[in-house]
């Protein structure tokens, strides 16, 4: 009965070290999983802005045309109401003018967009890749838990082994067994 009680103690302790191991591991992949869930929300949210930012990109690259059209059609009409030719000489240069400088306004708008998409882009690849190291931290939080939990369990297994909390039982090898000392050389 006297060492009923150890081993009863050291089998519970054991038990106990091995399930809190467990769910040590359990809830550190769980957490894991849902930060990999978020990065993965977040890098589909980064690939839809960078679509909008194209598409509200042509839009006002497109705006910028119609008024630049409407501006140079404006300097047109105030040439031929002033008596000025509006084909030929410096009033042509005008509008010509005037059209290179909403072109490239134009162009700088598409630039920004195209720039915006792509920083949008990078940040998706950034979430991308932070949701796999999420998952391998999943994977890797339960298998770190097994094995800390197996050393443990061996660890503790040896020191009551030493101890000698389970006595000195038939078929238990290690409790038989005679501590070897290494200051000994047989031969």
């Amino acid at each position: 009965m006297c060492v009923a009680l150890p081993v009863a103690l050291g089998l519970a302790s054991l038990v106990t070290s091995v399930g809190g191991m467990a769910m040590q591991g359990y809830s550190q992949s769980q957490a894991a999983d849902y930060n990999a869930q978020v990065a993965r929300n977040n890098q589909i949210i980064a690939q839809q802005n960078a679509g909008i930012a194209l598409q509200q990109g042509q839009q006002a690259e497109e705006n910028q045309r119609l008024k630049t059209g409407q501006m140079i059609g404006g300097i047109e009409a105030q040439e031929a109401a002033s008596g000025v030719n509006p084909n030929t000489g410096s009033a042509l240069d005008v509008r010509s003018s005037a059209a290179e400088t909403g072109e490239l306004d134009a162009l700088t708008i598409r630039y920004n967009a195209q720039m915006q998409a792509r920083d949008f882009q990078t940040q998706a690849s950034s979430y991308g890749a932070q949701a796999g190291l999420y998952g391998a931290s999943s994977d890797w939080a339960i298998a770190n838990s097994i094995l800390g939990g197996a050393s443990s369990v061996s660890d503790k297994w040896l020191n009551y082994q030493r101890w000698n909390v389970f006595g000195n039982q038939p078929g238990n090898p290690i409790s038989n067994a005679q501590p070897a000392n290494p200051f000994l050389t047989t031969g």
